[in-house]
This record gives structure tokens, C-alpha cells and sequence, in this order.
């Protein structure tokens, strides 16, 4: 199938699946860190730091003003129309793309979408969120997104949409798991060595639903290597960088198949270069400057490859 022509089959389907990965993570991790802002016994010197740096474009010095403050947090993070990644913002545009999709989306999947966009559109959303109804909100959205997820994989057929969904979600899936990891090891200088203890993940590890997982497999003490085992290198784990790059790989294969154009050789070179680089790193003895690198350099190819990709699939001509 020729690129031009493949580009109005990728292009909603792509971006449809990446905007609601997102709010999905991001929903994730405000639930988490909401809930465990009420938790005293937590010695919570960021707040909603990793929350704020990774999904929006605040300043560092209104981060800092604001890293504490729930009200603002829940506000400017779920409804606020200035916001670009606001949960509303993102579900508008998903949206969107979802109505230019239409031929290629279910029935069920468009009236849930739908269905979401009004809700988060509710006039009354804002003032709520100040009351003790904002743990309802949230557990709703959350509810919604798992449902959104569920109805997305049972219903949607397997062809091209399928595949270039797939990739824009799980891409979107690893660069938060990359983001979020950097936001708790950057604060201990990536020690991997160190003594934090479970507490101290734990907002890691919930953001990334991949608490349980990790308490069943791995002993007590200590964490800090283990929990970048987990959730980078863990290959059983759904939101590890590993198994999500993984999956890329499958649904580019899919995209490339009997396409023998130079341009596809090209980034199935530069996608296995990617994965190659992070599967030989050797991760029971990193050292704590390249641990560092290897989710700085991860990160970085990732977000390259993605340009390349959306430059070669949805560059109209």
C-alpha cells in the first residue's frame, strides 16, 4: 500500500490511541498521588512535582508554587481549558479524531468516547472538584478509561488501524514510563545503591500500575535496582519499557509487511537499534551516571523515532 495512502487509514487512529493513553497515564497518577496526599505518615517533599513536570508545560517556578496545592492541581490538571494536556483538552481531541475515524472505529467505541467528552464538559466539573466529590470524579474517569481500553480491544477489528493505534499508544505508554522513572530517580541522583524504601516508590510503582506485580515478585529489600528491573527491563510487566517496545516492534511489522519501500527498511533499522540498545544493557551492574543515560538516550531515540514515523505515515502530499 502506498505511504499517502496509508496515512488516511494511520493518521486519526494513531493519534486517537495516543491522546487517550495519555490521559489514561496521566489520570493514573493524579489518582495515586491525590490519594496519597492524604496519607501523614508520607514524607511528601513533591507533591504533585512528577505529575506537573511531565504533563504540562508549567513553569519550574510554578511548579514549585503550585506542587502542593490538591484545588489547583485537580483543576488545572482535569478541566482547565488553557491547559493543552488537560483531561479535557485531550479527550476533545481525541475525539476529534475519533469522528474523522468513524469508518474505521465500532459502533460502541464512538458513543464511549462521546459519552466521556460530555461528561468532562459538565458546566458543574470545576467547583466539584473543590469538594470531597473529587475522589467520585476521579474514580469515574479512571473507571471510564479501563472501560475505554476494554471496548477498544474487544470490539476494534485487526488491520491497519489496529496496528498504527497499537503503536501510538504504547509509545506514548513508554516515554511515561520513562518520564515517570526519571522523576523519582533524579531527586536521589539515580542512586542505585541507595536505602529509599518502599514508601518511597510506591507512588512510582502505583502510577505505573505496577505495584502488585512488584511486591509479588521481588523480596523486601532493597529496591532501588530493583524497582529499574521492573519497570524498565521486566519483560512480564505491561508498562516496563522493554515489553512496550516490544509490542511496537510487533505492530511494525504488521505496518511494514510486503512493503518493500526504502524509507520502511529504514525505520525497522532504526526502531531495532532502539530496542537493541536497551535489551544488551546489562542492568544488574549499571552505574548510576548510566543509568542516567540509558533512560536520557532511551527517551531521546524514542522520541525521534516517533517524528520519523509520523513524518513518513501522516505527511499528506
Amino acid at each position: 500500500m502506498e505511504v499517502n495512502m496509508l496515512s488516511r487509514v494511520a493518521d486519526g487512529m494513531f493519534w486517537l490511541n495516543r491522546y487517550m493513553e495519555r490521559t489514561d497515564g496521566m489520570l493514573l497518577t493524579l489518582n495515586t498521588l491525590y490519594i496519597m496526599s492524604f496519607d501523614q505518615e508520607t514524607n511528601d517533599y513533591q507533591g504533585y512535582k512528577p505529575l506537573l513536570k511531565y504533563y504540562t508545560d508549567l513553569s519550574p517556578e510554578y511548579i514549585a508554587e503550585f506542587q502542593h496545592d490538591t484545588n489547583f492541581v485537580l483543576k488545572y490538571v482535569i478541566c482547565d481549558n488553557k491547559n493543552l494536556n488537560s483531561v479535557r483538552n485531550l479527550i476533545t481531541k481525541a475525539r476529534e479524531n475519533a469522528r474523522g475515524s468513524q469508518d474505521k472505529i465500532t459502533k460502541e467505541l464512538w458513543e464511549h468516547i462521546n459519552s466521556m467528552y460530555h461528561y468532562i464538559n459538565l458546566p458543574d466539573l470545576p467547583k466539584r472538584l473543590e469538594t470531597p466529590d473529587a475522589i467520585n470524579i476521579l474514580a469515574k474517569l479512571n473507571k471510564d478509561f479501563l472501560l475505554y481500553n476494554g471496548i477498544f480491544h474487544v470490539t476494534m477489528p485487526r488491520g491497519l488501524g489496529w496496528c498504527f493505534s497499537s503503536i501510538g499508544k504504547h509509545i506514548e505508554r513508554c516515554l511515561q514510563t520513562i518520564s515517570m522513572t526519571q522523576s523519582y530517580y533524579a531527586p536521589i541522583e539515580y542512586n542505585l545503591e541507595g536505602k529509599e524504601d518502599l514508601l518511597y516508590w510506591r507512588k512510582l510503582l502505583l502510577s505505573l500500575s505496577g505495584y502488585e506485580l512488584y511486591l509479588k515478585s521481588y523480596s523486601n529489600i532493597p529496591h532501588n535496582r530493583k524497582v529499574i528491573q521492573h519497570v524498565i527491563f521486566n519483560p512480564d510487566f505491561a508498562h516496563s519499557v522493554i515489553f512496550t517496545l516490544g509490542l511496537i516492534e510487533t505492530y511494525l511489522e504488521c505496518v511494514f509487511k510486503n512493503n518493500n519501500l526504502m524509507e520502511a527498511r529504514t525505520m525497522r533499522n532504526q526502531f531495532g537499534r532502539l530496542k537493541s540498545y536497551l535489551e544488551y544493557t546489562d542492568y544488574h551492574h549499571l552505574t548510576n551516571f548510566q543509568l542516567e543515560q540509558v533512560l536520557k538516550n532511551t527517551k531521546d531515540q524514542l522520541n525521534d523515532f516517533s517524528m520519523d514515523f509520523s513524518k513518513l505515515f501522516f505527511s499528506y502530499t
